[in-house]
This record gives C-alpha cells, structure tokens and sequence, in this order.
C-alpha cells in the first residue's frame, strides 16, 4: 500500500509538472498593434466563434459566430470601446478578417470624436508571422531568419507601449515593425516557432535589437547616429564588403534649391574621401559621412550626413560625393541607418555556416539569450 502510494505520488508529481509545463509553453503576451485610424467604419468577420465585449467594463455586448459578417461603425454599438475575443479556442488561433486583410487573434475598436481606431490584439508569436516576412526574405537561410525572429521579437517587447498615447503598443509602420497580417511561409513559421520566446537581454534587462537591411561592409556606432552610446550597438566588419553600390544623381541646380537662395550655386564639396571601416575628422568609425562642407557662391554649409540622406533620398550615408559639371554624384554602398543586425550580414553569415546564436552575437555585443516562456 505504502509503495502504491509513493507511486501515485510521483506520477502525480510528474505529470503536474508536465501539465505546468504546457500551460507555461503556451502562454505568450499579446501585442496591441494600432491597424487604422480615422476610418468611419469597418467590416469584420471571424474565423471562429467570438464574443464583443464593452473594454471598459467587460460585459458582453454580443456573441459572433464564426464566419459572420458585422460593422462596426460610430453609432453601433453604443460603447467607446469594444473588444472582439475568441470565445471557445486560444486566441492565437483566430483570425479576423478586417476589410478584407487578415490579421491574428483578437481585435479591438475605439471611437474617437468623429472616427474609429482599429487595433489587433495579436498573441506575439503570430505577430511575429505578420512581421518577418516584411523584415526579410523568407528565401534567406534558416539561421538568417531565426536571428531576425529573435530580434524582432526583443525589439517588439523593449518597445511594448510606444504607441501608448495613441491606446496601443506599436504601430504597423516602419516607425515600430511593418506587420502585415496572416501571411504563410514554412520558412518563418520555423524560424519563428525554433526560437519561441527568446529575446535577447543585456545585464539581463531587454535590448534595442535595431536592424537594418544592409551595412555596406561594417555596422555603424549607435552614438553616431543617435548620439547616447550603447554597449551592445558598436560598429562591428562583415564577412562581405560593399557588395551592393549603388549611385544617385541630382542636377547642380536642384542640389543648391535644396538649400535656400541664400546658398546661391554650389561651387565645390569638402568631404573626405570614403574607406570602410577608417574614421577621419568628417567620418566616423565605420566610414560613414559624419559632415560634409558645401561651399556656395553666397555662403558655405556644413550639413550632417544623416540630413543629406534625408534631402535626397540616399539609400545610407556610406558614401562619397562629388560635383561633376552640372551634377551632384553620390556614390555609396548600404541600405538603411547601420545600426545593430544587417539582414544582408546575417544571410552572408549563415551560409557561412554560423548559427543564429552566433550571428546575434556578431552584431549585438555582449548581449545574451534568454527564454521569457
């Protein structure tokens, strides 16, 4: 008897840690992602059966089977804030069709003075399926896209509440991370469901996991681009060097319209001559144009590269830039602000046989992996 019991006790032992397991291995948190705003209605339909509920309060305003058509508009229903749930599976097995776009899990509207605010409640690892894709190639290598699902997932949760003014924790914009809804790729889901629920952390508090398309040769100095140093966002090399230049041509005379009548005709250019990874006085540590001095007929400027990216549109400030007759010549290699992860670098990495432990290490120093859930 004293054996059976003893028995018992172990399986029962066992299998409670099993179960506590499961629970714990499907929780995640849920994201709130702004969708719309300012739209007078929307239509909706579910994927399984759901239920609106007042947000302020939490009574149910309705139930909604699956498939149903409804419309949310400013007079119905009569409450500030609704929010549609699952009402028999986990939320991250809904779907909820928006005007015809798609999205994750659940969804909830506020009304404004004289509009309505959209926004999806999606469960994070379902939010990282619409995001991926949009982020990089889902051809990339397996290891390439781990990496990015680990870095969007740490800059999602660092960045929880960004949007909070607005009612929501991010947007779908570039401003946060484009998310795009349901899209389907084995390739994402993988690298997304390999890495679930890890983030990276740095003395054990979340990280900035800022990422960019391509670095041109080497990361750039986040205190070079945004002027507060961080341990774990330094320029680091690549593998690969300038393996996409690219070339933008703007005509002398718009060049200087740029610049105010004050400026008059731009007559010639002082900027250092480019070298990856070279600093100069005009450069900073992995190159980049730091400033540039632009001599007219009636004065001279000295612009920031970052603010000559914006006036024309270049794809990075790892450049040089020359006046050529009637031209302004900029020619450079990269594609976005350097900072953190190279999407570009983490393809090149993984086929050359790093992990994607290894490639977050590469370009986040110091930090390390950690598992929420």
């Amino acid at each position: 008897m004293k054996i059976f019991f003893v028995a018992a006790m172990i399986f029962f032992l066992l299998t409670g840690a099993a179960h506590a397991e499961e629970k714990k291995s499907v929780w995640q948190p849920v994201i709130r992602v702004g969708l719309k705003s300012g739209v007078k209605q929307i239509s909706l339909q579910v994927s399984a059966p759901c239920i609106m509920i007042n947000a302020a309060k939490g009574n149910i305003l309705k139930k909604i089977s699956a498939g149903e058509k409804i419309i949310v508009d400013l007079t119905e229903p009569d409450v500030n804030s609704i929010e549609i749930l699952s009402e028999k599976i986990p939320l991250k097995d809904l779907k909820v069709d928006v005007d015809g776009k798609k999205f994750y899990g659940g969804l909830g509207v506020v009304k404004e003075k004289n509009s309505l605010s959209v926004i999806s409640l999606a469960p994070l690892e379902e939010y990282l399926r619409g995001v991926l894709s949009k982020e990089m190639s889902p051809s990339y290598p397996l290891e390439a896209l781990k990496a990015q699902a680990v870095a969007a997932r740490s800059f999602a949760l660092k960045n929880r509440g960004r949007h909070v003014k607005d009612g929501y924790d991010l947007c779908n914009a570039t401003h946060c991370q484009v998310y795009d809804g349901v899209v389907n790729f084995d390739s994402i889901d993988r690298a997304i469901d390999e890495t679930r629920g890890q983030v990276l952390v740095y003395k054990e508090k979340l990280i900035d996991t800022n990422f960019h398309a391509d670095s041109g040769g080497m990361t750039e100095d986040v205190r070079d681009v945004w002027g507060a140093s961080t341990p774990y966002l330094v320029a680091v090399r690549e593998i690969i060097q300038q393996a996409a230049p690219w070339i933008v041509k703007v005509t002398a005379k718009d060049f200087s319209a740029r610049f105010g009548e004050n400026f008059g005709d731009v007559k010639s250019i002082e900027l250092s001559k480019m070298t990856v990874g070279k600093a100069a006085d005009d450069r900073t540590s992995s190159g980049r144009v730091k400033s540039a001095k632009l001599i007219g007929t009636k004065k001279t400027v000295t612009i920031s590269g970052s603010d000559l990216r914006r006036k024309f549109s270049l794809p990075s400030t790892l450049f040089d830039m020359k006046l050529d007759g009637g031209e302004i010549i900029f020619t450079g290699y990269g594609r976005g602000h350097g900072v953190g992860m190279s999407q570009v670098g983490a393809r090149e990495l993984a086929l050359n046989g790093h992990t994607y432990e290894k490639i977050l290490a590469h370009y986040y120093s110091g930090a390390k992996l950690k598992k929420l859930y």
